[in-house]
């Protein structure tokens, strides 16, 4: 379809009148593109949920969860907080795996107007009290492992920890404290431009900044991808006169909540079609295998080395996954031979990716189907109508298509600021437009290509080299299961290039094999100079992409031994 007929489809459902009608508004001094009938806080998109009050909502374990049950212990949650003192604006953190309580207390928060503060649950003590100072908790609802690392610090903190699955002593345990909550929930003002969550980013290559976010850009992010798919649905009525599935909307909760990922994703997107969200207690590849059969899973979301591991997957081929429709991911690259594979595995169509950041509630681009295996490198195009994107040079100049420079992301799902970081939020966000850090192109078509992270550009004796690019070529090998391509220091070049695979262990490949099958396609001075190969699978950190800091300080420390 021309750009022409994009831009129709877009001004037909997008026009006055229309459920997608978009109007434009001043916020925080930036004139955006918003929807007329976006929810005005976040307890109105939880009533949405009403509609399908007897379906099972969330499942953990063997513990289920209808809407209507869900609203309830959440209206528990908020009327006790209430109790408890907490006002409008006031963060209560969240420090749990993914249980049902999660759930229950995020609501509770943010539909008495109080800010949910989303903590990290593999911090260490130390990070937990950074995130607890720095967000300023006047609550914190706290499972087992999360309480035993903070006990060295009680005395410093001093902080009401409500004690989720334990009963340790000297806190209160959670049945105690909603036991005498209203299942009515409050009815608090919450005007749409409140403050909702802070979200602390992953840390993955710095230390973290708590991201903090309105309810109006949360829940407009979520009706932009609707709105996506009714932009799709006019341009193909074919396409959308589909038969009625034969299942009922039902997802994987993949990733930790407090990822956005998982909390926007996977848990807020699920509320207005009455999706089934099934919690995992940690990732597994063969678990999830089980869950798609056993729960008749429709769509799979995570990072896109998820999906790769379920094809991957030695039980693949003893499940039933005949009810997933879609299968993909978002928050770093897909390797062109993931998305083939995926593609051929899971169904024609079923493959796709999208781009976005903490700092964009998730959204950004997206792309699938055909236009995804003809462009397997891409994240996609700009999700209409809210986002735009744009590449700019180091002076901040505007770039045309297939140059290469920084990614800039602009719309109304932004964030509002680094919580106490007033310079970082001046340097990220300027004018509207989120500078991500990012390094790619956009295409004549509007198809971004990422090619690394700005902080994460190996210079080489000079030459600028792309570690997903690397990464890339190295995913092609057939042997070759999961990829991260780093650079290290070097006394003669500044930087060289690492890397550490991890290979099928039932193939037998070597290092001379892999350099050589790198050189077949690579300028030589882009191949790595050092390789590790195993077959364990590489670390995570807690969002599920591959813990790349971590791994490049082992490196560094190995070759520290043998110099």
């Amino acid at each position: 379809m021309v750009q022409g007929g994009l831009d129709a489809a877009i001004a037909a459902v997008t026009e006055s009148g229309q459920p997608y009608a978009t109007e434009t508004r001043t916020i925080d001094g930036v004139d955006f593109v918003v929807f007329s009938n976006a929810p005005d806080n976040l307890r109105e998109l939880y009533t949405q949920g009403l509609q399908h009050a007897d379906k099972v909502f969330f499942v953990y374990q063997d513990e289920r969860f209808t809407y209507q049950e869900v609203w309830e212990e959440a209206a528990r949650v908020g009327n006790q907080l209430k109790h408890a003192g907490i006002k409008s604006g006031d963060r209560v953190g969240i420090a749990l795996r993914n249980y049902p309580e999660w759930i229950f207390a995020f609501m509770g928060i943010t539909s008495i107007g109080a800010v949910a503060v989303a903590m990290n649950a593999w911090w260490s003590g130390e990070e937990m009290v950074y995130g607890i100072e720095d967000s300023g908790l006047k609550l914190l609802f706290a499972d087992q492992e999360r309480i035993e690392r903070l006990r060295p610090y009680d005395d410093k903190l001093n902080i009401q920890t409500i004690a989720v699955r334990c009963q340790p002593e000297g806190y209160i345990p959670w049945d105690q404290f909603v036991e005498n909550g209203s299942r009515l929930m409050p009815e608090e003002p919450v005007p749409t431009d409140t403050n909702a969550t802070i979200l602390y980013t992953s840390g993955s290559t710095a230390h973290p900044k708590g991201v903090l976010s309105s309810h109006r850009a949360i829940l407009n992010a979520l009706m932009c991808w609707e709105c996506g798919g009714a932009i799709g649905a006019y341009m193909f009525p074919q396409a959308a006169a589909a038969p009625t599935p034969l299942y009922l909307p039902a997802t994987i909760l993949t990733v930790p909540l407090f990822h956005v990922t998982g909390l926007v994703v996977q848990f807020l997107q699920s509320f207005k079609p009455g999706r089934k969200l099934v919690a995992m207690y940690k990732w597994d590849a063969d678990e999830a295998l089980g869950i798609i059969e056993r729960e008749r899973i429709t769509s799979f979301n995570g990072v896109p080395t998820m999906a790769w591991e379920l094809v991957q997957s030695s039980a693949f081929e003893k499940y039933d996954l005949s009810s997933l429709r879609s299968a993909g991911g978002g928050g770093a690259a897909m390797a062109p031979e993931h998305a083939r594979q995926i593609d051929n595995k899971l169904g024609k169509g079923s493959a796709g990716t999208g781009w976005g950041m903490t700092e964009t509630q998730g959204l950004a681009t997206g792309i699938g189907g055909e236009a995804f295996l003809q462009r397997p490198r891409s994240c996609g195009r700009a999700v209409p109508p809210l986002v735009k994107v744009k590449v700019i040079d180091k002076e901040g100049k505007d770039l045309p298509a297939d140059e290469t420079g920084e990614l800039c992301i602009w719309g109304v799902m932004n964030f509002r600021e680094y919580w106490n970081q007033p310079e970082a939020t001046r340097s990220t966000l300027v004018d509207g437009w989120v500078h991500t850090g990012d390094i790619g192109h956009m295409d004549q078509e509007g198809y971004v290509f990422i090619t690394d992270r700005e902080k994460d550009m190996v210079i080489r004796g000079g030459e600028n080299i792309g570690c997903q690019e690397v990464e890339a070529v190295l995913y092609d090998h057939p042997a070759v299961i999961e990829v991260a391509v780093f650079g290290v220091p070097d006394e003669r070049l500044g930087e060289t290039l690492a890397t550490v695979i991890c290979v099928n262990p039932d193939e037998s490949v070597s290092e001379d094999e892999l350099k050589a099958f790198a050189l077949d396609r690579l300028a030589k001075f882009k191949v790595p100079d050092h390789f590790w190969i195993r077959t364990d699978r590489l670390p995570r950190i807690a969002s599920e992409k591959i813990f790349k800091r971590g791994l490049r300080d082992e490196a560094i420390e190995l070759l520290a031994r043998t110099t």
